[in-house]
């Protein structure tokens, strides 16, 4: 766990090394961890990663479908909060399970600004599927869904100290909550 120093971190410094975590732990370098989580305050300050990832989440969702036309977007924006809110809360007892418990803010926080990686990584597979053949952009979106898999499991190996299997846990704990808030979404914004 990264040596955390008193409040005298300022957001903006928890953001900058919270994009540069990103950037790393995207390559697989477990030494992005150590940008993850600077402070006390690092893992609440981490929600910052999903103001960023509003926009690239908008984007995705409305190159892929008319959800945010007319009275979708609302129910597409507590979706997205939701999401973000669900899996730390969820999560929080599963690491206790797991005999991980003070790991957590470092999970939390690592998970989060990953999340600007593998928003970026599935625009960037939208964007350019937008311009391919439909069955190769289906492949790219599904490539780019297996980079996103393989990140969060990464991320929770790595920053809890767990065996791959445990891992996995949570990526299917993340995965099955968000297919719920889908679910929930396509009820209320269809």
């Amino acid at each position: 766990m990264p040596r955390l120093s008193g409040p005298g971190v300022s957001t903006e410094a928890q953001i900058v090394s919270g994009i540069r975590a990103a950037i790393l732990l995207a390559r697989g370098k477990e030494e992005g961890l150590r940008h993850a989580l600077l402070s006390m305050e690092g893992t609440a300050r981490s929600f910052w990663a999903g103001a960023l990832c509003l926009l690239p989440f908008l984007a995705i969702r409305s190159l892929g479908n008319d959800a945010l036309l007319g009275a979708g977007l609302p129910a597409e924006l507590i979706g997205y909060v939701l999401g973000w809110v669900a899996f730390p809360l969820a999560s929080l007892a599963l690491v206790d399970a797991s005999g991980r418990g003070p790991l957590w803010p470092l999970f939390i926080a690592a998970w989060n600004w990953a999340n600007l990686a593998l928003y970026a990584a599935l625009l960037a597979a939208t964007l350019l599927g937008a311009l391919l053949p439909p069955g190769v952009a289906n492949l790219l979106l599904l490539v780019a869904f297996a980079y996103a898999l393989w990140m969060e499991w990464f991320v929770a190996q790595k920053a809890l100290r767990i065996s791959g299997v445990r891992a996995a846990l949570f990526v299917l704990l993340d995965v099955a909550l968000g297919l719920f808030i889908a679910s929930l979404v396509g009820r209320v914004g269809g």
